[in-house]
């Protein structure tokens, strides 16, 4: 572990010079968080969140015992409620991601955050906990982080920043973040491939490298014109440049024409991405004055151009012909973008109850343009194959109303009620056009029962409306392994019935429990289906179900007399069942979550900078079945980090992080069928090791 070094001596460095940058105020280290005058919200202040040193907002929620942020992007449309994260009470608008939002805001201008029941709060959706982010009016100010890291047998990524500027100037508050979400990963191992009587044919050594560069800005402004009228708008720009190359060479143990070789394959793909959205909302006060209610207009619209390129050769220095044997390319242009409008009319009557009505309109579409070649290798030229269904635009119109209502049943319980219907046409052109329309109920139930000041019981009943992923409406390939994915026009949307309780118990001085059981039942399950008699697409499923619980604790250890110090947990347990399509045996879903634990360590050093800590997780997954293979994904080793970080250095915050401690590595079993599973059988099975070594991540960062 060559890194170790390279931390021990950054440590070192680190120590000689504490004396230049002792400035901590050690007397807040044993603050405890304040609870202000309403009995369901939790405050804390900024003198909690002295002893971590936060540059922004961001930093301040992530050190908050138990809460984690929900986001909203990935969700269908906008809905209510969105991320549970406001911001002076405010909604963050549109789809804009919650954590680059709170990573604008510095954290000197942080008066306090407030941790509150979302069923409590007169905006409708928002359930479980939520952050209120209390910000003061200030002069310009900024921060800034490098993240340089280097790993084994990688080049050096130096490229990771962003800096962020904020302020206000009379009735307009306004941020800006430049920001490259640089990124350099790899693995290289043995690869073995057995027949299914297990005697090995064939070794491939394989390296395979992973590079990226996300550069982008993005703004967001907050105009208050006069009271009770509140303007937002958020915009960004990014570009995409991404690129994989994966070598394997081969080594036959055993010659089997088909299945054994000794040649060298290269893989690779690109792309070069362009991203830009923008979205914004008014809210104002409207309608009888009696009713004292306010009218939100909200929109967004994102756009997507997407070139991209991947490239399969192989090379023999053997045979009867050498040199590029073999060769294939596909190219692929995707355009795809969204845009949606929402309006939002909220009134509460003189008995605290809230209502609101929503109507929401959105227009989706992705339109696809793709080439497949493959090489002739007497003529050294490629030649264009045919590929049906890999170029279309598919298109989706969609509406929805909703009616939300929330009350305080009593001063221990809390409703929130919502229904709506969802109407949506989608249209695809191509080989495969056609026009299908759907109508859809959804809508949700939640609770919120607080029998003393430190338990809440929280539950939760959901119709939810899936999201389809338009790519799977065309064919394309995957040249590495050699795999078609056959266009699905028939696809439709997936429904869930969910339902979950959560308990949610406070220890006092930072210590948390909280255990959410929850349970899934799914129609139109979006998975992998067989397609006449040899195609592998993705379809829907009549039903499935999913089940499980998510617990995470923090304990802190200022009230053992051990200052400074807190330990996080968190324990996710999950099972699932779905008929497979193709052998009606009932198994997992796909890919799906069975554990995940995490343990994480932290110790600020009373009285001093200096603070250390460790971070230690591990994921188990389940199996992906297709038409004639079943892989799977697993990790030999939990992955862990250990961190050491002085706070103050000449006024910057300085971490040195040693990354894979216990040298995890990605393997991935594949078993391969003659033809389909149903009726083919087993026939090569691949066992992949890869190890990707040990790493040394710095991060550094200032405020101006």
């Amino acid at each position: 572990m060559k890194f170790l070094k390279l931390y021990l001596h950054a440590n070192v460095v680190l120590v000689f010079m504490t004396p230049y940058g002792y400035a901590q105020n050690a007397a807040a280290q044993d603050v405890i968080p304040t609870t202000n005058s309403s009995e369901k919200t939790d405050s804390y202040i900024p003198d909690y969140f002295v002893q971590y040193a936060p540059r922004t907002a961001l930093d301040m929620i992530s050190r908050i015992p138990g809460f984690q942020i929900i986001a909203s992007s990935s969700k269908r449309g906008l809905g209510n409620g969105g991320a549970n994260v406001l911001i002076n009470g405010e909604r963050i608008s549109g789809k804009t991601n919650a954590g680059d939002q709170l990573s604008r805001i510095n954290a000197s201008n942080v008066v306090r955050i407030d941790i509150v029941d979302g069923a409590a709060l007169d905006i409708p959706g928002l359930s479980g906990e939520v952050s209120n982010v209390i910000t003061k009016n200030t002069l310009m100010s900024g921060s800034w982080n490098w993240n340089p890291q280097i790993r084994d047998n990688l080049r050096p990524n130096f490229l990771k920043a962003s800096a962020t500027v904020s302020g206000e100037t009379g009735n307009l508050s306004y941020a800006a973040t430049l920001r490259n979400n640089s990124f350099h990963f790899g693995n290289r191992g043995i690869e073995e491939r057995f027949l299914a009587d297990g005697n090995l044919i064939e070794t491939r050594f394989e390296d395979g490298q992973f590079n990226g560069d996300n550069p982008g800005i993005a703004t967001s402004l907050t105009w208050r014109p006069k009271p009770d009228h509140i303007v937002n708008l958020n915009a960004e720009y990014n570009f995409f440049n991404f690129n994989t190359v994966e070598r394997s060479q081969h080594t036959s143990i055993i010659s089997i024409p088909g299945e054994s070789d000794d040649n060298q394959t290269i893989f690779s793909r690109a792309e070069d991405e362009w991203n830009a959205e923008i979205g914004g909302d008014y809210e104002f006060p409207t309608g009888p004055n009696a009713l004292g209610g306010k009218l939100k207009l909200i929109g967004f619209y994102r756009f997507e151009h997407s070139p991209t390129v991947s490239r399969f050769d192989t090379f023999s220095d053997t045979g009867a012909q050498t040199g590029n044997i073999s060769g294939s390319r596909f190219f692929r242009v995707a355009d795809e973008a969204e845009a949606i409008g929402r309006a939002e009319y909220s009134w509460s009557n003189p008995k605290g109850q809230d209502w609101q009505i929503g109507i929401e309109g959105a227009f989706n579409y992705l339109d696809i343009a793709s080439d497949f070649l493959t090489l002739n290798p007497s003529t050294g030229d490629f030649v264009e194959i045919p590929l049906p269904g890999s170029s279309s635009r598919v298109e989706e119109v969609r509406t929805e109303a909703t009616l939300t209502h929330s009350r305080s049943l009593s001063a221990k319980w809390d409703l929130q009620v919502s229904g709506g219907v969802e109407y949506s046409e989608i249209t695809q052109t191509g080989i495969n056009g056609q026009v299908r329309e759907f109508v859809r109920p959804k809508g949700f139930i939640t609770t919120t029962y607080k029998p003393n000041d430190s338990l809440n019981i929280r539950t939760k009943i959901e119709r939810e409306v899936g999201q389809l992923n338009f790519f799977d409406f065309t064919s394309s390939l995957n040249l590495q392994d050699g795999l078609n994915d056959t266009g699905n026009a028939n696809l439709i949307p997936e429904q869930t019935w969910l339902g979950s309780v959560e308990f949610d118990k406070s220890f006092g001085a930072g210590n948390t429990f909280k255990a959410k059981f929850y349970a899934e039942l799914i129609s139109d399950l979006v998975d992998r289906i067989p397609v006449g008699t040899d195609g592998d697409a993705v379809g829907n499923i009549d039903s499935a179900n999913r089940y499980g619980v998510d617990i995470n604790a923090t304990i802190k250890g200022d009230k053992w007399r051990i200052h400074g110090t807190q330990l996080d947990l968190v324990l996710q347990l999950r099972n699932s069942s779905v008929d497979d399509p193709l052998t009606d045996i009932s198994r997992r879903l796909n890919n799906d979550i069975k554990t995940r634990w995490q343990v994480a360590f932290r110790h600020d050093i009373p009285k001093t900078n200096w603070a250390y800590g460790a971070d230690v997780n591990h994921e188990v997954r389940s199996a992906s079945f297709r038409l004639n293979t079943i892989s799977l994904d697993t990790k030999t080793q939990p992955f862990m980090e250990a961190f050491i970080e002085h706070k103050d250095i000449f006024g910057l915050k300085i971490r040195a992080t040693v990354l894979n401690i216990l040298d995890q590595q990605d393997d991935f079993n594949r078993e391969i069928f003659t033809t389909r599973r149903d009726v083919g059988v087993l026939d090569v099975v691949e066992i992949r090791n890869r190890p990707f070594g040990t790493g040394l991540r710095l991060n550094v960062s200032g405020t101006f």
